[in-house]
């Protein structure tokens, strides 16, 4: 049709062209050629518009179809009664867990950018708004071993492959191969870092064995469960899907449930106006701040959990049973390690996947990983005993779109008045009449924020140490049993095990445990730090760099015994390791490629204690020298952090964040 049209117009044209020219022949014959060099051209580059068009819809079958869902009607059709909700939901990272590969939504600012996978060369390009990757086919890169990748003779930058699909805005943007089976997604080799503003093997970004092999990823079996509204799997067989979603992202009815009753029944005018003269909430649509604290927090608990999937079959095809308001008890079962027993289907799993627990928990059942703050809000007191939920602390959207509040708000969605205390102390009113009486710190002290004692950052995700979202007291005999760092000694770096245990005891009568016997001498976070498995090393550099901890501890001691944990074998370690010592004086121009070999780590490390040694009289010692492993007050006891690096914990880790 479109070239019968075409045809029938360039006619139409040659004939009133003709008849304008008639009176002189020679401008006839040249109208005449012009004509026909337009009609060619045009029609050269109509060829080239369909065959484009033709490919891009080939492309986007490639993809995830979004919108396929009964009942649900899309953020877009919210936005015309909820403009002010949908502009801040719209800010929010919440809509950018999953989005559509675009110059507008990709962060990195480049052309064309060269990377290096293993020896391998990759290199990314725009072509108009689509990103193309140059590199080798993603199933023989993935499936050959690691130490091989360099040896390779294979001929480089074989194939071209369209990037359609990205997860992620607000630390890292990861990228999705399609991978040609059905609309199955392959992780792309290299994800962006946000903070640092480069691109990063994905491999490297979490903490993960480094003997283990390439961390190859499946978006339609992983990614779907948590970045996307109502998503489902559809596999056609073992390695293809035609997944559907209802929407990208984490959208509006992700959290008010499927809209479209509401959407029809508030056609009328007249029932919008009957609605808001009602004190009850809208019974066609969910409000999680109408809900109790248990089921309002199942709404984010639904993605911020760790859960069992008890029908697999019935989520391949139908995904999660769990909507707004209801309980998380059908087919997607939130996990708590302290009450398997009400779980034997996963008890029994669990004695297959030995695993499972020790990569996601701490030995006393409370969460170690990011992402799970349902899973461990719920075994605080507040929530069991109390009435405490994630809207507690939490808003979903902000009151005042377009503002610098609400660029604020964004990092953790936190209400305003909610960044400190308060958030404890709305309920906790007898401790804040007399905070310092309850905290034993000054009211301006660190040790008097609630969080920093009872949220204490024992989580690990992201790369960086995160605040546990179980409500917790210091407790020694908890720290020595699950190996977990105490909040006290997490802040006070240069004290003892033994100084925490006699403060507790004093201050709120908690018995004072038998400690190991070489614990007295030297203070929890070398032990820590030096001796721990790489998820207590993480958690302990990052704190090395935690300005609450340097300004409780000193400043200037920690450097020469944090430069050695840029020679840890964990990639995600040595990244937090090079960040904390940047913050120290003098240290800001620190290079180190915490991705690239064991020379250039053992470098950087003898870079930054000679950079140390130079600066020993701006910065101060430690108070007791032998607590923090060094002789003197300027001399620290490279013999002793040696051998207490020979006894590290190397037992394997693989993190689920």
């Amino acid at each position: 049709m479109e070239s019968i049209l075409f045809i029938l117009l360039a006619l139409v044209g040659l004939c009133l062209g003709w008849r304008l020219v008639e009176w002189h022949p020679f401008l006839r014959w040249g109208f005449l050629g012009l004509v026909v060099l337009s009609l060619t051209a045009a029609w050269q580059w109509r060829h080239i518009w369909v065959k484009d068009e033709l490919s891009q819809r080939a492309f986007h079958q490639t993809l995830p179809k979004e919108g396929d869902q009964a009942a649900y009607v899309s953020s877009a059709t919210c936005q015309s009664c909820h403009p002010s909700q949908h502009h801040s939901w719209h800010a929010s990272h919440h809509r950018t867990m999953t989005q559509f590969v675009s110059q507008d939504a990709v962060l990195a600012r480049f052309e064309k950018v060269s990377l290096n996978y293993l020896g391998r060369p990759i290199e990314l390009s725009w072509e108009g708004d689509s990103l193309w990757a140059t590199m080798d086919e993603p199933e023989w890169l993935f499936n050959t071993p690691e130490a091989e990748l360099a040896e390779s003779q294979k001929p480089p930058l074989t194939q071209r492959y369209q990037l359609g699909l990205m997860t992620g805005a607000h630390h890292m943007q990861v990228f999705w191969i399609p991978s040609g089976q059905g609309n199955a997604q392959r992780i792309f080799p290299f994800c962006f870092l946000t903070e640092d503003q480069r691109w990063v093997p994905f491999k490297d970004t979490f903490l993960r064995d480094p003997s283990m092999s390439h961390y190859d990823q499946s978006w339609n079996a992983n990614c779907i469960n948590c970045h996307v509204t109502q998503g489902r799997p559809m596999p056609t067989s073992p390695t293809a899907t035609q997944t559907a979603v209802a929407e990208l992202g984490i959208a509006c009815e992700a959290c008010h449930g499927p809209a479209a009753q509401h959407v029809s029944s508030n056609h009328s005018p007249m029932r919008r106006y009957e609605q808001h003269g009602l004190e009850k909430p809208d019974p066609t649509i969910v409000n999680p701040a109408h809900l109790d604290h248990e089921r309002s927090s199942m709404v984010c608990g639904q993605c911020h959990g760790i859960h069992w999937i008890s029908d697999s079959r019935d989520y391949y095809f139908n995904g999660f049973r769990y909507r707004p308001g209801g309980r998380l008890d059908r087919n997607k079962k939130p996990i708590r390690a302290t009450r398997l027993k009400e779980l034997p289907e996963v008890l029994q799993a669990v004695k297959q996947q030995p695993r499972f627990l020790a990569d996601r928990f701490w030995p006393d059942g409370m969460v170690r990983v990011s992402g799970r703050e349902f899973t461990g809000m719920v075994e605080s007191p507040c929530y069991e005993k109390g009435s405490l939920s994630c809207l507690s602390c939490h808003q979903m959207h902000h009151s005042q779109p377009g503002t610098e509040a609400m660029e604020a708000w964004r990092d953790d969605q936190l209400k305003p008045e909610m960044e400190g205390s308060a958030a404890c102390l709305q309920c906790h009113e007898s401790i804040a009449a007399d905070i310092p009486a309850h905290t034993h710190h000054s009211l301006e002290s660190s040790g008097s924020d609630c969080y920093n004692c009872h949220m204490p950052h024992t989580t690990y995700g992201l790369m960086k140490a995160i605040r546990s979202h179980q409500i917790d007291v210091p407790s020694m005999e908890q720290s020595l049993k699950t190996g977990r760092p105490n909040a006290c000694n997490l802040c006070h770096l240069d004290q003892t095990l033994s100084w925490t245990a006699s403060h507790l005891e004093d201050w709120y009568g908690q018995a004072k445990p038998d400690l190991p016997h070489d614990d007295d001498p030297v203070a929890a976070s070398l032990h820590w730090l030096l001796k721990g498995d790489a998820g207590i090393r993480a958690l302990t550099a990052w704190h090395y760099g935690w300005e609450p901890a340097k300004q409780a501890s000193g400043q200037g001691w920690q450097v020469p015994l944090l430069a050695g944990l840029l020679e840890d074998p964990y990639s995600a370690v040595r990244y937090i390791t090079q960040r904390s010592l940047k913050s120290y004086e003098g240290l800001q121009d620190l290079a180190c490629d915490f991705t690239g070999d064991s020379e250039s780590f053992s470098e950087a490390a003898q870079w930054v204690r000679q950079e140390w040694e130079q600066t020993l009289t701006a910065t101060p010692g430690p108070s007791d020298p032998q607590k923090v492993l060094f002789r003197t007050s300027t001399e620290w006891d490279a013999e002793k952090v040696k051998e207490w690096q020979s006894l590290r914990s190397n037992r394997s880790m693989d993190l689920q964040e």
